[in-house]
């Protein structure tokens, strides 16, 4: 279902979608990427101020789930932006 960028809500509702793109392309690189890699460092400075307050939040595991977690309150808050508009 797609939302048409009409308005400032269709906006907003495109940006939370290409930041969650982003943030799972951050978690995939993160498993596969060389460290070197420049995407991986640019997604890195992007998303690690929320990841690092996530973090102190969510439990220590072996994996990231900090990046994951972010996705899914984004998508939560374009479901109920879309549902209230």
């Amino acid at each position: 279902m797609g939302y048409i960028i009409t308005d400032p809500v269709g906006l907003i509702i495109a940006v939370l979608n290409v930041t969650t793109i982003a943030l799972l392309i951050y978690v995939l690189l993160q498993a596969v990427a060389d460290r070197r890699s420049k995407l991986l460092r640019v997604l890195d400075r992007l998303f690690s101020p929320v990841s690092s307050l996530l973090r102190r939040v969510l439990p220590e595991s072996r994996i990231d789930l900090a990046p994951v977690v972010a996705a899914i309150l984004l998508q939560m808050i374009a479901f109920f932006i879309k549902r209230r508009y």
